[in-house]
């Protein structure tokens, strides 16, 4: 698998701009009146032991003691979220992810090979495609699916439509998507995070895989070392973009909750959380303490870099996971 490194997935331009853009967006978001209820128990694990964690660009986030999800409390409402998705913000994220294309090419390869382990032909729906790196990913592993995918933006699904002429393009809310079809396989990339209410959107997944029909999807992991590190200034934390940040525990219950079983979970390219730590430590962005002396200066030798590489692989302590569940039937 080959390594990654955060300053080229995340280009310069957006590290730059990032949180320039983000202030002036949310100060104008958090006007807007916001009447949801302030949340006392867990929406993932239903536990009260809920506490304040941060507030980021004028949001509140809380953390469940029990299962460890990181929320916004209370969560955006609808409007500021169309607000968000429909500034300059979702150009700008698009431009960078242009920027970084064939870099982030890299991470989807062995995704796509991991699909195959599985589901090696059928129906593949993948949602919020943005600009495409992962159909792009199947075409050039001459994957065998019958594709479509479904996006919110106009501009991504024009794209997409005049680059693959054979891709089924619905332009819509996933939770809105009007289709007889049935799945073999859906994914969701990186985009978990963004929803608010999680088991609705399992539900539709739900309704669309086939019985044998299997669902992969990727978000941060909070519970590993680049968060153990970053904690509440992590690059992550970005309401109201971001609503929902989980672990390897959240999932489970989510799933179970929403008739899935995991099949199999990984936490890969470990490359880029050390590459973000290396970041941080040389700009001072984090305290030598949070990730102990000894790690401070070995983390910067390449021998080292390379084991803790695979040892954060191999217990899933890597900042992104990757899961595979399965569809339980109705009995």
């Amino acid at each position: 698998m080959a390594s990654l490194n955060f300053n080229d997935i995340h280009t310069k331009k957006k590290q730059e701009k990032l949180r320039e853009m983000m202030l002036n967006i949310t100060s104008q978001l958090v006007k807007l009146e916001n009447k949801n209820p302030y949340l006392d128990s867990c929406p993932i694990c239903s536990s009260n032991k809920i506490q304040f964690f941060v507030n980021a660009y004028q949001f509140d986030i809380s953390s469940c003691n029990d299962c460890g999800l990181l929320f916004c409390n209370p969560y955006p409402t609808s409007e500021q979220i169309h607000g968000y998705y429909n500034s300059e913000m979702k150009s700008f994220e698009n431009q960078f992810f242009k920027d970084s294309f064939e870099k982030r090419i890299d991470i989807f390869i062995p995704r796509v090979k991991l699909i195959q382990k599985y589901k090696s032909r059928g129906k593949l729906l993948d949602v919020g495609s943005a600009i495409g790196i992962f159909i792009e990913a199947l075409h050039r592993a001459n994957a065998n699916f019958n594709l479509s995918c479904c996006d919110i933006s106009k501009e991504a699904c024009k794209e997409l439509a005049e680059r693959y002429p054979n891709l089924e393009v619905f332009q819509n809310d996933f939770l809105e998507m009007k289709t007889s079809a049935q799945y073999d396989v859906i994914t969701l990339w990186d985009t978990l995070e963004h929803i608010v209410d999680s088991k609705n959107l399992l539900c539709k997944t739900y309704q669309l895989l086939k019985n044998d029909g299997i669902f992969v999807f990727s978000t941060p992991n909070t519970d590993s070392f680049e968060w153990i590190c970053a904690a509440d200034k992590h690059v992550q934390i970005l309401p109201p973009g971001h609503v929902n940040l989980m672990n390897w525990k959240c999932i489970d219950i989510l799933l179970k909750n929403n008739s899935f079983r995991v099949i199999e979970a990984f936490t890969l390219n470990a490359s880029l959380d050390l590459s973000y730590i290396k970041k941080l430590i040389k700009n001072s962005e984090i305290d030598p303490g949070s990730i102990g002396n000894f790690l401070w200066e070995e983390v910067f030798d390449p021998d080292f870099e390379k084991i803790l590489e695979e040892y954060l692989i191999k217990k899933k302590k890597a900042g992104n996971i990757v899961v595979i569940a399965q569809k339980i039937p109705n009995q």
